[in-house]
């Protein structure tokens, strides 16, 4: 009992020993670490680019104008995943509305809110949108594209949409598939590498491009974009042709079955960073059409456009002033002239007496103001009580004549346009009749 008493006593001196002897041999010393540097601010040089990064440069003239993106029918994405494109759109001088805020409204709203938005886009933009869009609002989108607006759609295979319900009007179909390649891809064989493309606006400067979710577009439009030869869909037999990217029946329309190459940071790898670019050329390269219908908003925004009013006669001044406050609520600023500049968006008011400066207009139209008012489909009618309203629009120029039989019926109209009620008075696109 002794001796294990004593052989434990001596157990620290034994590691006493064992820990001496191994610090001895191993210590090198402390951890000291360098002095602090100090370097001037300017001498700090900012992250540069490779050579042969891609920087966004828009290939348009920079214009005002306004991209509607579809957030009304419980659309599958997030404003955040949009992001990229939305950001380069604004670059090139558009604006860029969220329509319906990511609410899903019940088919009568949504129609509205559509026909609203659509009388002053120029482009709308529709991602995975849940619920169907119904045959009115298809019919206003179809209408749009006709009168030139530009109209891009986007899926995805692996989320929910009923986007089928509008692509279909214009040729298109986004198939149920997703895209793999075993022997060519990025990390996984479901993010396959795009390699040729059909020349286009939308194809330029592309080497290669690389989508995450892909799926295949079936179109009576160009194919865009070819997927390689080892790669196959989960639904469509081996011989047919895979586009990921197509456009439409019509030039103003553009197919896309990916949503995530536009996602950070997939958005900058390979060529997809410019493909980005290209399209927000593409959205932002209007040649819009407008109608009667869409007043006012065939003007111009912003402080240096706008439009001229012109009067048929001083005494109507007041009513020019009713017209001038009504087009800044819009945005739209507008000054009274006492000539017509040929150059400029003008407004003209006046009395039926006051028709000769604009007989132009008017005959270009059909309208003719005598014993009579005649305009095209519709009888002739006795002028007491009535206005006309008519748009003529030619080398990039609107004017906007509104005559009437007398100052209070005149005013009248211009209520009528302000507050959009004009619209049940149309006969034609471009002309309308009231009382």
């Amino acid at each position: 009992m002794a001796r294990k008493l004593a052989l434990l006593a001596l157990l620290p001196v034994f590691a006493a020993v064992a820990f001496g002897v191994a610090f001895l041999l191993f210590y090198r010393g402390g951890y000291e670490p360098p002095p602090q540097v100090e370097i001037p601010y300017e001498q700090i040089a900012a992250p540069r680019l490779p050579a042969d990064a891609s920087v966004d440069a828009p290939v348009t003239q920079v214009k005002r104008g306004l991209m509607v993106v579809d957030a009304m029918h419980g659309n599958a994405f997030t404003e955040s995943e949009f992001f990229t494109l939305s950001s380069r759109v604004a670059n090139r001088g558009y604006d860029v509305e969220f329509l319906g805020g990511f609410t899903p409204y019940d088919e009568a709203v949504r129609r509205q809110l559509l026909e609203e938005d659509l009388r002053r886009a120029d482009s709308l933009v529709v991602v995975l949108p849940q619920l169907e869009y119904s045959e009115a609002e298809v019919a206003l989108v179809e209408r749009f594209v006709s009168k030139g607006g530009k109209l891009l759609l986007v899926s995805d295979p692996t989320r929910s949409q009923r986007i089928n319900t509008l692509a279909g009007r214009f040729g298109l179909e986004f198939r149920p598939d997703y895209l793999y390649d075993m022997t060519e891809y990025d990390l996984i064989f479901q993010n396959i590498i795009v390699s040729e493309f059909q020349p286009d606006e939308l194809t330029v400067g592309l080497d290669s491009i690389t989508l995450y979710t892909a799926g295949s577009i079936r179109s009576s439009g160009p194919g865009l974009a070819f997927a390689g030869a080892g790669t196959r869909s989960s639904l469509v037999e081996d011989l047919e042709r895979l586009y990921p990217i197509a456009g439409g029946d019509s030039r103003n329309v553009l197919a896309i079955a990916d949503l995530t190459f536009m996602v950070p940071p997939q958005d900058s790898l390979l060529d997809n960073d410019r493909l980005i670019s290209n399209i927000a050329d593409y959205l932002t390269s209007t040649e819009r059409e407008y109608e009667l219908a869409d007043f006012p908003h065939f003007y111009e925004t912003g402080l240096e456009e706008g439009a001229d009013i012109l009067l048929g006669q001083p005494s109507l001044w007041d009513i020019g002033i009713e017209m001038k406050n009504g087009l800044s609520t819009y945005g739209i600023s507008s000054e009274i002239r006492g000539v017509e500049d040929l150059s400029r968006d003008t407004v003209f008011l006046g009395l039926y007496e006051d028709a000769l400066p604009m007989s132009r207009y008017l005959q270009a139209a059909g309208v003719r103001i005598g014993d009579t008012l005649g305009t095209p489909f519709t009888p002739d009618l006795d002028p007491e009580g009535t206005f006309v309203t008519v748009l003529d629009q030619n080398q990039d120029r609107h004017v906007l004549v509104v005559l009437a039989d007398s100052p209070r019926t005149l005013v009248g109209a211009v209520y009528r346009l302000l507050d959009g009620e004009f619209r049940g008075d149309l006969v034609t696109d471009y002309v309308g009749v009231g009382r």
